[in-house]
Protein backbone atom coordinates (compact mmCIF):
# COMPACT_ATOMS: atom_id res chain seq x y z
CA UNK A 1 0.00 0.00 0.00
CA UNK A 2 1.03 3.45 -0.79
CA UNK A 3 1.95 5.76 2.30
CA UNK A 4 1.99 8.99 2.01
CA UNK A 5 3.93 11.93 3.38
CA UNK A 6 4.40 15.72 3.71
CA UNK A 7 7.71 17.50 3.43
CA UNK A 8 9.42 20.89 3.14
CA UNK A 9 11.68 20.76 1.04
CA UNK A 10 14.73 22.35 -1.64
CA UNK A 11 15.32 20.57 -4.69
CA UNK A 12 19.54 20.10 -4.89
CA UNK A 13 19.00 18.71 -8.50
CA UNK A 14 16.56 18.07 -11.07
CA UNK A 15 17.58 15.73 -14.24
CA UNK A 16 15.00 14.88 -16.83
CA UNK A 17 13.94 11.26 -17.15
CA UNK A 18 12.52 9.19 -19.69
CA UNK A 19 10.34 11.71 -22.26
CA UNK A 20 8.35 13.47 -19.60
CA UNK A 21 9.44 12.84 -15.97
CA UNK A 22 11.90 14.47 -14.19
CA UNK A 23 14.20 12.94 -11.08
CA UNK A 24 14.81 14.75 -7.82
CA UNK A 25 17.29 15.17 -5.24
CA UNK A 26 15.35 17.34 -2.30
CA UNK A 27 16.59 17.91 0.91
CA UNK A 28 13.95 17.67 2.97
CA UNK A 29 13.88 19.63 6.67
CA UNK A 30 12.45 16.36 8.31
CA UNK A 31 14.21 13.36 6.80
CA UNK A 32 17.34 14.55 4.98
CA UNK A 33 17.37 13.83 1.33
CA UNK A 34 15.35 11.74 -0.78
CA UNK A 35 15.27 11.00 -4.53
CA UNK A 36 11.85 11.23 -6.34
CA UNK A 37 10.12 11.38 -9.54
CA UNK A 38 8.19 14.37 -10.78
CA UNK A 39 6.10 12.55 -13.19
CA UNK A 40 5.13 14.46 -16.33
CA UNK A 41 7.03 17.50 -14.93
CA UNK A 42 8.89 17.77 -18.28
CA UNK A 43 5.60 18.05 -20.24
CA UNK A 44 3.84 21.84 -20.99
CA UNK A 45 1.67 23.52 -18.71
CA UNK A 46 3.03 20.64 -15.96
CA UNK A 47 1.20 21.68 -12.46
CA UNK A 48 4.60 20.49 -11.22
CA UNK A 49 7.03 21.67 -13.75
CA UNK A 50 7.81 24.95 -11.71
CA UNK A 51 8.34 22.40 -8.61
CA UNK A 52 10.64 20.57 -10.05
CA UNK A 53 13.43 22.60 -10.88
CA UNK A 54 16.70 23.25 -9.56
CA UNK A 55 16.52 25.49 -5.87
CA UNK A 56 12.42 25.29 -5.86
CA UNK A 57 11.61 25.29 -1.87
CA UNK A 58 7.89 24.45 -0.64
CA UNK A 59 6.01 21.76 0.98
CA UNK A 60 5.75 18.71 -1.03
CA UNK A 61 3.10 15.86 -1.33
CA UNK A 62 5.22 12.71 -2.01
CA UNK A 63 3.81 9.25 -2.37
CA UNK A 64 6.18 6.09 -1.27
CA UNK A 65 5.30 2.57 -2.82
CA UNK A 66 7.86 -0.29 -2.95
CA UNK A 67 11.00 2.18 -1.89
CA UNK A 68 10.21 4.81 -4.43
CA UNK A 69 8.69 8.22 -4.14
CA UNK A 70 6.73 10.24 -6.38
CA UNK A 71 5.88 14.06 -6.24
CA UNK A 72 2.36 14.00 -6.11
CA UNK A 73 1.81 17.82 -5.35
CA UNK A 74 3.37 20.86 -4.18
CA UNK A 75 2.95 23.74 -2.94
CA UNK A 76 5.32 26.32 -3.57
CA UNK A 77 7.22 29.04 -1.31
CA UNK A 78 10.09 30.53 -3.40
CA UNK A 79 11.93 29.51 -6.80
CA UNK A 80 14.51 31.86 -6.95
CA UNK A 81 14.27 33.14 -10.49
CA UNK A 82 16.52 36.03 -9.82
CA UNK A 83 19.44 33.79 -9.60
CA UNK A 84 18.88 32.92 -13.74
CA UNK A 85 20.23 36.87 -14.41
CA UNK A 86 23.54 36.52 -12.86
CA UNK A 87 25.65 33.93 -13.80
CA UNK A 88 28.03 34.28 -11.13
CA UNK A 89 25.21 34.02 -8.39
CA UNK A 90 23.84 30.98 -10.42
CA UNK A 91 27.03 29.10 -10.15
CA UNK A 92 27.30 29.68 -6.67
CA UNK A 93 24.02 28.90 -6.10
CA UNK A 94 24.74 25.71 -7.94
CA UNK A 95 27.85 25.19 -5.46
CA UNK A 96 26.01 25.32 -2.65
CA UNK A 97 23.47 23.19 -3.51
CA UNK A 98 26.25 20.15 -4.63
CA UNK A 99 27.93 20.54 -1.65
CA UNK A 100 24.77 19.96 0.53
CA UNK A 101 24.03 17.11 -1.53
CA UNK A 102 27.45 15.61 -0.52
CA UNK A 103 26.94 16.70 3.59
CA UNK A 104 23.16 16.06 4.00
CA UNK A 105 22.04 12.12 4.23
CA UNK A 106 19.01 10.07 3.67
CA UNK A 107 16.86 9.75 6.63
CA UNK A 108 18.49 12.12 8.70
CA UNK A 109 17.06 15.45 9.28
CA UNK A 110 19.75 18.57 9.53
CA UNK A 111 17.32 21.48 9.97
CA UNK A 112 20.41 23.68 11.06
CA UNK A 113 21.75 22.97 7.28
CA UNK A 114 18.49 23.34 5.33
CA UNK A 115 17.95 26.88 7.10
CA UNK A 116 21.66 27.94 6.46
CA UNK A 117 20.80 26.45 2.89
CA UNK A 118 17.65 28.49 1.97
CA UNK A 119 19.06 31.82 3.90
CA UNK A 120 22.34 31.51 1.42
CA UNK A 121 19.50 31.11 -1.42
CA UNK A 122 17.11 33.98 -0.28
CA UNK A 123 20.56 36.14 -0.33
CA UNK A 124 21.98 35.11 -3.61
CA UNK A 125 18.80 35.84 -5.11
CA UNK A 126 17.59 39.24 -3.78
CA UNK A 127 20.40 41.15 -1.91
CA UNK A 128 22.12 43.18 -4.34
CA UNK A 129 24.28 44.82 -2.08
CA UNK A 130 26.56 42.33 -1.30
CA UNK A 131 29.27 40.06 -3.39
CA UNK A 132 28.32 36.33 -3.79
CA UNK A 133 31.25 35.74 -2.09
CA UNK A 134 30.11 37.51 1.19
CA UNK A 135 27.14 34.94 0.98
CA UNK A 136 29.14 31.66 -0.06
CA UNK A 137 31.81 32.42 2.68
CA UNK A 138 29.28 32.06 5.95
CA UNK A 139 27.39 29.54 4.27
CA UNK A 140 30.85 27.12 3.17
CA UNK A 141 31.71 27.67 7.31
CA UNK A 142 28.10 26.66 8.74
CA UNK A 143 27.66 23.92 6.23
CA UNK A 144 30.96 22.31 7.07
CA UNK A 145 30.74 22.62 10.75
CA UNK A 146 27.24 20.84 10.93
CA UNK A 147 29.11 18.37 8.52
CA UNK A 148 31.75 17.44 11.58
CA UNK A 149 34.32 19.54 9.60
CA UNK A 150 34.64 22.96 11.13
CA UNK A 151 37.72 24.90 10.24
CA UNK A 152 39.70 25.77 12.79
CA UNK A 153 40.17 29.18 13.70
CA UNK A 154 40.86 29.25 17.39
CA UNK A 155 44.05 26.83 17.96
CA UNK A 156 46.55 25.90 15.43
CA UNK A 157 45.09 23.22 13.55
CA UNK A 158 48.49 21.34 13.83
CA UNK A 159 49.27 21.45 16.90
CA UNK A 160 46.69 22.86 18.91
CA UNK A 161 48.62 25.88 20.29
CA UNK A 162 48.48 29.13 20.33
CA UNK A 163 48.35 30.56 17.07
CA UNK A 164 51.58 32.85 15.78
CA UNK A 165 52.12 34.37 12.52
CA UNK A 166 48.85 32.71 11.35
CA UNK A 167 48.49 30.77 7.92
CA UNK A 168 45.67 28.86 6.48
CA UNK A 169 46.05 25.23 5.81
CA UNK A 170 43.31 23.38 4.07
CA UNK A 171 44.99 19.79 4.27
CA UNK A 172 45.82 20.70 8.08
CA UNK A 173 41.93 21.93 8.99
CA UNK A 174 41.92 25.39 9.00
CA UNK A 175 44.54 27.98 10.71
CA UNK A 176 48.10 26.96 11.93
CA UNK A 177 51.25 28.76 13.16
CA UNK A 178 53.72 29.94 9.85
CA UNK A 179 56.34 27.25 11.46
CA UNK A 180 54.17 24.63 10.38
CA UNK A 181 53.59 25.39 7.07
CA UNK A 182 54.91 22.43 4.99
CA UNK A 183 54.25 24.68 1.86
CA UNK A 184 53.93 28.21 1.10
CA UNK A 185 50.76 28.98 3.08
CA UNK A 186 47.86 32.47 2.19
CA UNK A 187 48.81 34.77 4.93
CA UNK A 188 45.99 35.22 7.46
CA UNK A 189 45.83 38.34 8.91
CA UNK A 190 44.43 39.70 11.97
CA UNK A 191 41.07 41.34 10.33
CA UNK A 192 40.90 38.22 8.42
CA UNK A 193 40.62 36.06 11.57
CA UNK A 194 37.70 38.49 12.83
CA UNK A 195 35.85 38.55 9.49
CA UNK A 196 36.20 33.93 9.34
CA UNK A 197 34.77 34.03 13.15
CA UNK A 198 31.85 36.77 12.52
CA UNK A 199 30.48 34.76 9.02
CA UNK A 200 30.76 31.31 11.25
CA UNK A 201 28.66 32.17 14.44
CA UNK A 202 25.54 34.03 15.19
CA UNK A 203 22.61 34.55 12.55
CA UNK A 204 23.03 34.16 8.78
CA UNK A 205 24.42 37.21 7.28
CA UNK A 206 26.74 38.65 4.39
CA UNK A 207 30.08 38.84 5.24
CA UNK A 208 31.26 41.90 4.70
CA UNK A 209 34.09 43.73 3.09
CA UNK A 210 36.15 42.25 0.32
CA UNK A 211 35.80 38.45 1.13
CA UNK A 212 36.85 36.99 -2.26
CA UNK A 213 39.89 35.98 -0.92
CA UNK A 214 38.99 34.00 1.84
CA UNK A 215 36.12 32.62 -0.15
CA UNK A 216 38.67 31.14 -1.97
CA UNK A 217 40.31 29.69 0.95
CA UNK A 218 37.60 28.04 2.58
CA UNK A 219 36.28 26.97 -0.93
CA UNK A 220 39.97 25.05 -1.26
CA UNK A 221 38.84 23.43 2.95
CA UNK A 222 36.13 22.43 1.13
CA UNK A 223 37.59 20.34 -1.45
CA UNK A 224 40.39 19.41 0.97
CA UNK A 225 38.23 17.79 3.61
CA UNK A 226 35.46 16.29 1.42
CA UNK A 227 37.65 15.05 -1.08
CA UNK A 228 36.47 15.99 -4.35
CA UNK A 229 35.78 18.29 -6.50
CA UNK A 230 32.85 20.71 -7.22
CA UNK A 231 32.32 22.00 -10.15
CA UNK A 232 30.44 24.84 -10.01
CA UNK A 233 32.38 26.24 -6.85
CA UNK A 234 35.15 25.81 -9.54
CA UNK A 235 33.32 28.05 -12.02
CA UNK A 236 32.08 30.38 -9.74
CA UNK A 237 35.74 31.35 -8.70
CA UNK A 238 36.76 31.84 -12.45
CA UNK A 239 33.90 34.37 -13.42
Amino acid sequence: MAEKKIVNAIVLRAVNYRDFDRMLTLFTREEGKISACARGAHRARSPLAAASTLFCAGEYALEEKNGKYEVKSCLLDAAFYPLREDARRLSYAVALCQITEEIVQAGESNAPLYDTLLRALTYLSFDEEHDATGIALPFLLRAMALSGHAVMLTRCAACGGRIQDARFDPLSGGVVCARHASNPLAVITAEDMAALRAASAGEFLPAEGDVKRLCRLVGEFVRAQMERDFEALTFAERL
